[in-house]
């Protein structure tokens, strides 16, 4: 938001800014002045000069030779290309010498001149040559009493220009009026003139049809006014802000609304069928906006209408067809309060963003909207005539003032300070709040205005005595003492490691949205966690998984001709949980875990002259995760376990309590089924890992505990079994190995299925390494390891050794 420093001395007459500390006021107030823009510094040659004679130049159409009048002896003859040049018009002109800015900061000099073959001594300027505005339109028009000769800057009141950040739970400081209350004692703020209006509680000029989207309606008709160009001093507001005039009327509204911070519009009167608008919610129709532009209206958005058809969305923006133009002479002027959701949904809706409903949406001050429009038609009378025929206002009153209670002890409390009560109350009364009553405790009960929409509860007081009195003023306890671990972790945040890790191993992180689309998260599972209002079509549920986020991110890529890619990220999966017996929270509805997802695609090597294109294929993810195992030393604690010919699980092994080992599920790796990739556009393979990060911190040790190799020889030994088909492979690999603690790794090397004519069985054979560190194995000890082993797997599984 952009102040004038000139308009703000409007509201503050007293007003004397030193910028520097303005700025650090308002900064340390909670407003942010971004920047300071100042207007240019005029060259002494730019003067003030009265065109007297305006002819056609004889060798071009667009090109006026105008003789000008700078309070010298002779006239200047100057050749000016501006369409709005007219005898008698008194005009900022650049004499011979002077120098003009450019928008690139460079300057250029004015110099005497041959056009197309009529010699020129000057330039008459536009209001952007001189830096004021960005008006190009025309040449700029002066005051006719301005003194001819005189040097243009000694006229102009040089102003600064702040923008300002402001915070979206602040929508009172946006105006001029609102920075003024912040610098300022109510008594000294000093408000535009008003023109008492009497408005009728009934009539037929408003009617509304929906009060829960539109509580307040006010409405002036005025016939006879004269649209026209406004004055100087109005147009030079706006343009310092960063606003195009465009006729009186327009631009008093404008100039109300970054005034007093009430948005308002003008409607042409004559334009509206029946002469008459309705607040309406319930329209399904078109029409065109003031900025041309086509806006659909859908049941659901408070519109303005007349007695056919929308003229405006309400709050938003108004309508092409009953705007305010130079042949205009009847007016209604609107000024409302509009319930702030509605107004957001609207502008998200109709995907516009107007002033108007960046103020209402955030919300406008109610006890604002009639004395706006009363300051409004005091200048719309002053500048463009005309005479009140009907005023209307419509809708119940503004609800009581909120008063809330003070505990003077609870804010020293609350911010480790010793501010006096006085001292607290002064403060909140400089800022508009007031006293009402005093208690025995020492409780201070205060009326909050109107136009702070922000203030809800004690805390709030707490906050704004706070921001007012200065956090710099609040001394740091002296009690305060800081504690350090004994000892830290290694990595001290293992996501962050985990990160370090892949890019390492040559993975690119990426960042998705947690919210995706419902279609794309059923794919992968049906517990879903829906948002209750969700902001877009695409924004519908918690995802379940990171996997549908990755393949649209993958499916953006190669759109866009990137087709190799090593993708991963750790973020969070949400997951519903059933509470159908009514036992639990509602919080123990949800589940959420943290994740490691990784993905490849494409071609495993970049593409090179002397080395073959080959593609990606699962090896090369199961490759990638080892990596990662080795490098967090759970590699020889790790195990594949394949659920089919697309998905393999990853299970660690960790020793327990008492020398137990405990299997860990650590993740799986899969090719994504292509049906999958079809939903999402993708026609290559795409492998994932996907990975329990709380798994892997749990596992995972800093320290590395070396055991060396037995120093005597190992043996290698096969078995072969019989094994029924229900039983897991991997689980017949977990018995034996844990049949006898000389086994150090056991690995399948064959495995086949007999069809059910032979029995339905199928045979799988395993390599044994046995290793003792104490001694060299003999015969009979490695006989009786075997038949242990056979007897393990025969009792827990039913597994018999085959005989050969």
């Amino acid at each position: 938001m952009k102040i004038s420093v000139n308009w703000l001395k409007k509201f503050i007459p007293s007003f004397s800014p030193d910028i520097p500390a303005l700025v650090e006021k308002l900064t340390f107030l909670g407003l942010e002045v971004e920047d300071v823009l100042g207007c240019r510094q005029l060259d002494e040659r730019i003067v003030v000069g009265r065109i007297e004679e305006v002819e056609r130049h004889p060798d071009a159409d667009r090109l006026t030779v105008c003789r000008v009048n700078t309070g010298q002896d002779e006239l200047l003859q100057i050749v000016c290309g501006a369409p709005n040049v007219a005898s008698g018009m008194v005009v900022p002109v650049a004499t011979v010498g002077a120098k003009l800015g450019q928008p690139d900061g460079e300057e250029f000099s004015i110099k005497k001149s041959k056009i197309r073959g009529v010699h020129s001594f000057g330039m008459i300027c536009a209001a952007d040559e001189l830096g004021l505005s960005a008006d190009h339109t025309g040449v700029m028009v002066l005051d006719p009493a301005s003194p001819l000769g005189a040097p243009v800057a000694s006229l102009l009141d040089t102003d600064a220009i702040l923008d300002i950040a402001v915070t979206p739970n602040r929508p009172d400081v946006l105006s001029h009026l609102g920075i003024a209350r912040e610098l300022a004692l109510p008594e000294e703020i000093v408000i535009p003139e008003r023109h008492g209006i009497d408005f009728a509680q009934t009539g037929d000029l408003v009617e509304i049809r929906d009060r829960e989207a539109c509580p307040y309606y006010s409405a002036v008709a005025i016939r006879g006014v004269e649209v026209g160009e406004s004055p100087v001093w109005l147009r030079q507001c706006l343009e310092s802000i960063g606003l195009k005039p465009k006729n009186n009327i327009v631009d008093i509204t404008n100039y109300i609304l970054h005034s007093l911070g009430q948005p308002l519009h003008a409607f042409d009167l004559r334009k509206l069928a029946g002469e008459r608008v309705v607040v309406r919610s319930d329209v399904s129709a078109s029409f065109t906006a003031i900025t041309q532009e086509p806006c659909t209206v859908e049941p659901g958005m408070p519109v303005i209408c007349d007695s056919e058809k929308p003229a405006a969305i309400a709050g938003v923006m108004g309508g092409l067809d009953s705007a305010v133009t130079a042949g205009t002479t009847d007016i209604l002027l609107e000024s409302a309060y509009f319930t702030p959701s509605f107004v957001r949904k609207s502008a998200k809706s109709a995907g516009i963003s107007s002033d108007s409903s960046y103020r209402f949406e955030r919300g406008v001050d109610p006890l604002n909207v009639k004395r706006a429009a009363e300051c409004a038609v005091a200048l719309i009378l002053e500048l463009a005539g005309g005479e009140i025929v009907a005023a209307q206002e419509c809708g119940a009153e503004p609800p009581e003032p909120l008063r809330l209670t003070l505990r003077p002890d609870r804010v020293n409390a609350m911010l480790g300070s010793s501010i006096e009560p006085e001292t607290m109350s002064s403060i909140l009364a400089g800022i508009g709040f007031v006293l009402t009553a005093r208690t025995s405790e020492g409780y201070m009960e205060f009326l909050v205005p109107s136009y702070r929409v922000d203030v809800t509860s004690e805390i709030d007081l707490v906050e704004e005595v706070a921001r007012v009195y200065g956090y710099d003023n609040i001394q740091p306890s002296e009690q305060m003492v800081t504690t350090y671990p004994e000892s830290r972790r290694v990595p001290e945040y293992f996501p962050d490691y985990l990160r370090s890790l892949l890019i390492g191993l040559d993975f690119r992180e990426i960042l998705t949205n947690p919210l995706i689309r419902r279609s794309d998260a059923a794919l992968f599972d049906e517990r879903l966690i829906a948002v209750l209002n969700p902001i877009s079509e695409g924004l519908e549920v918690l995802r379940p998984s990171l996997v549908p986020a990755f393949l649209k991110v993958i499916a953006h890529n190669i759109r866009h001709g990137n087709k190799d890619l090593k993708l991963f990220e750790v973020a969070r999966g949400f997951i519903g949980k059933d509470l159908s017996e009514g036992n639990g929270s509602p919080l123990e509805a949800f589940s959420e875990r943290e994740y490691l997802v990784m993905a490849i695609t494409g071609s495993r090597n970049p593409r090179l002259w002397n080395q073959p294109s080959e593609k990606t294929d699962f090896y090369d993810m199961t490759g990638s995760v080892g990596m990662l195992l080795e490098k967090l030393n759970l590699l020889d604690k790790s195990s594949l376990i394949a659920y089919n010919e697309n998905t393999v699980g990853i299970e660690l092994e960790l020793t327990g309590g008492q020398g137990k080992p405990r299997r860990y599920r650590a993740g799986v790796v899969q090719l994504i089924d292509a049906a999958v990739l079809g939903a999402f556009d993708i026609a290559g393979e795409v492998y994932i890992a996907e990975l329990d990060t709380a798994v892997l911190q749990d596992c995972f040790a800093s320290s590395i505990t070396y055991e060396p190799p037995s120093r005597f020889p190992a043996v290698q030994r096969d078995l072969s079994f019989i094994l029924p088909l229900e039983v897991p492979v991997q689980m017949l690999v977990d018995v034996v190995r844990a049949s006898d603690s000389l086994i150090r790794a056991v690995t399948v090397f064959d495995h086949f299925v007999r069809s059910d004519q032979d029995g339905g069985v199928r045979s799988v054979a395993l390599s044994l390494d046995i290793a003792d560190y104490e001694g060299t194995l003999l015969d009979q000890r490695i006989n009786d390891i075997l038949e242990k082993a056979g007897r393990s797997a025969g009792k827990q599984l039913g597994a018999v050794i085959r005989q050969v």
